[in-house]
Parts: structure tokens; C-alpha cells; sequence
């Protein structure tokens, strides 16, 4: 033994070896302690497959909205809108699970919206969802000037459509995708493009609200339209294209993110879940569609992103595509030459 350990010492154990087991130390995949916790929560939605939409309150996190998975799946028909929850979350798997469910109480999903009718409704709506293909539902809008508005009336015109509120304070949300659509009015300036900004607030966002929202993008309305209408119409609409969106009276309008990219014959090309799309890659990808002569990269990026989102969920959404892929192939390779150089060691040493 001692022999064998001078012969490693002399192959450079401390220039090669001990830094390697260090690195595959703390690379390695240990198992990762279960994040199982018991949380009071609230219903917000009951969903088909055993599934709901469930307003936590997380120790050390705050509030959080998640789709849950209920355990057993037969737990799932006793639950109703506004039921008060204690139950056991684990967080690890992709949507998280939901066990010992217990029902401590009933409250009203208030809205963040006080009209005379509710915003949602009592129960969830059932409409046919749109994909990859399908014509454009086309309801009655309302745009910022107050005039009457159709996706149809933009036929013979590409359209990036998006999804907002006028209310919305956070940052990482509508006022951004409002700000990215802002940099994308400015590089299809002169195209055959028009952008649309949907209302998921129908019932505040009338028309002077979304002219004056519109304003501090400098959206020109002949360019970029902000459209509202009847709340029922809109919010129709906004569930074919699986955008949930639940008014809270602490949080404002929970919701998820979706681009949607429309050709000029009114058909879904690309359904967008990845909030982290720049606009020069909305750019490639409208003029793909459109046969014109594209960056192959920046296509490349905004589908890696995309597929990254559609297989990870919105775990990912800060994916960054091309960029951080070619840092997981470095730390890959970073990972494979510390092994390499580990296996030529031991096996000088034997």
C-alpha cells in the first residue's frame, strides 16, 4: 500500500488528483433532500387530471401560485373554488404534488376588480384551445381609441399578439413585454407588422386606461393596437390560448406568459411560452415565416429557449438559449477532461 501510494504521490496526486475528486465533489448529483412541507393554501382553480391551481403560502417564500398534481388523484372532486387548504407540497416534481389535504375553511375569490360582475366567474370556462396551425379566434375588440377592432382587419399583415394589464407592477411581467414590444415597434418600423397587446383585465382596461398605458410606450395605434371589450368576450378568448389568469386582492392578476406569432393569412405559427425572447429574435422568426432571409443563429437561440421552456416548464423561462448552452457543453467538457485526467492518473498508478 505504501508502495502504491508513493507511486501516485510521484505521478502528481496533489497537481491533479485531489483537485479533481474536489471538483467531481461538489459537481456531483448527491440526491437532493425532499422538499416536502406542509403549507396552508387556497384554491383558485380545479383543473381535469386531478390537477388545481392553488395560492400557497411557503415558509420563507411568501405567496406563491402553482398547478398542483393532487395525491391520491381522487382528492381532486372534493375540492371547490375558495376552499381554505392545509396539505403537504413537495415541490421537486414538474407540476408539484399535493397530499393530506385537509379543507379548513371557505373563502371568496375576491377580485382584483370590483365589479358588479365577476371577472372569471364561478367556475372555470371550458373553450376550445388554439394550437400551432389554427386559424386566429377573431371576437369584437375595442382598441385604445375606443374604436371597433378584428384580428381580421389585419389580414395581409403579420402579427405578434401578447397578453397584459394595465395594473401590473411587476417588473419581470407586462411591463416588460410591453417594453420588449416598444423595441420590436421601432425594428419592424416600415414592415407589414402589426402588434397586439390583449387585456387580461377587460373590466379596468377600457379604453382611456390603455390609451394612457399606451402612451408611456409611445405605441403609434396604427402599429401597435391595446385591445379590451366585454369581459366575458375577452377572457374567452384569452383561455384558447391557455393563458390563466386569476384576480387575487393582494397580487393583482396572476397569470401565465404566451406570445403568439400570427401570419398574414390569420394562422398560428408559433406559440411563445418563454417570457425571455428578445425582440431581435421575434424579428428572425416573423421574417422565417415570411420566406425573407433570416439570422440562422438568432433562430437557433429562440428555439433552444423555447424547447428548454416547453420540456423544463417555466422553471426555465430565464434560459437564455444558444449562450447558455454553450455553457452547459463547456462545464460538460470542463467535467469530461477533469475525468479523463483522473482516470490517466489512477491508471499510471495501478
Amino acid at each position: 500500500m505504501g508502495t502504491f501510494l508513493g507511486h501516485v504521490m510521484a505521478i502528481g496526486l496533489k497537481r491533479w488528483v485531489v483537485p479533481a475528486l474536489l471538483f467531481a465533489a461538489s459537481i456531483a448529483p448527491w440526491p437532493a433532500a425532499a422538499h416536502q412541507v406542509e403549507v396552508p393554501g387556497q384554491v383558485l382553480a380545479v383543473l381535469p387530471k386531478a390537477e388545481a391551481v392553488v395560492r400557497f403560502e411557503l415558509p420563507g417564500d411568501g405567496l406563491r401560485i402553482a398547478t398542483v398534481r393532487l395525491v391520491p388523484e381522487a382528492g381532486a372532486h372534493a375540492l371547490a373554488l375558495g376552499d381554505r387548504i392545509v396539505g403537504v407540497v413537495d415541490t421537486d416534481p414538474v407540476p408539484w404534488t399535493l397530499a393530506e389535504v385537509r379543507i379548513v375553511g371557505k373563502d371568496a375569490l375576491t377580485g382584483a376588480v370590483p365589479t358588479a360582475e365577476p371577472v372569471l366567474g364561478p367556475t372555470l370556462r371550458y373553450v376550445h384551445t388554439v394550437k400551432t396551425g389554427d386559424s386566429v379566434p377573431d371576437p369584437a375588440f375595442v382598441d385604445q381609441r375606443g374604436a371597433a377592432f378584428s384580428l381580421h382587419d389585419l389580414r395581409g399583415q403579420s402579427v405578434v399578439l401578447a397578453f397584459i394589464y394595465t395594473r401590473c407592477t411587476d417588473i419581470r411581467e407586462c411591463p416588460l413585454v410591453s417594453g420588449k414590444f416598444a423595441a420590436l415597434q421601432r425594428l419592424f418600423r416600415g414592415a407589414p407588422v402589426h402588434l397586439v397587446e390583449v387585456s387580461l383585465d377587460p373590466s379596468y382596461d377600457r379604453p382611456r386606461i390603455l390609451a394612457a398605458y399606451a402612451r408611456r410606450f409611445d405605441a403609434d395605434p396604427t402599429r401597435w393596437t391595446f385591445a379590451t371589450g366585454d369581459p366575458k368576450t375577452v377572457l374567452n378568448f384569452v383561455d384558447q390560448f391557455s393563458v390563466t389568469a386569476f384576480p387575487d386582492p393582494r397580487l393583482g392578476v396572476i397569470h401565465s406568459e404566451r406570445t403568439v406569432l400570427i401570419d398574414p393569412n390569420g394562422v398560428i405559427r408559433n406559440l411563445v411560452d418563454d417570457i425571455a425572447w428578445s425582440p431581435s429574435e421575434i424579428v428572425t422568426e416573423v421574417r422565417h415565416d415570411e420566406g425573407l432571409a433570416t439570422n440562422p443563429l438568432e433562430r437557433l437561440n429562440f428555439w433552444l429557449s423555447s424547447a428548454a421552456v416547453a420540456m423544463c416548464g417555466s422553471s426555465v423561462e430565464s434560459f437564455s438559449g444558444f449562450s447558455d448552452l454553450l455553457i452547459v457543453i463547456g462545464v460538460l467538457g470542463l467535467c469530461g477532461y477533469v475525468s479523463w485526467r483522473l482516470a490517466r492518473a489512477l491508471r499510471q498508478a495501478a
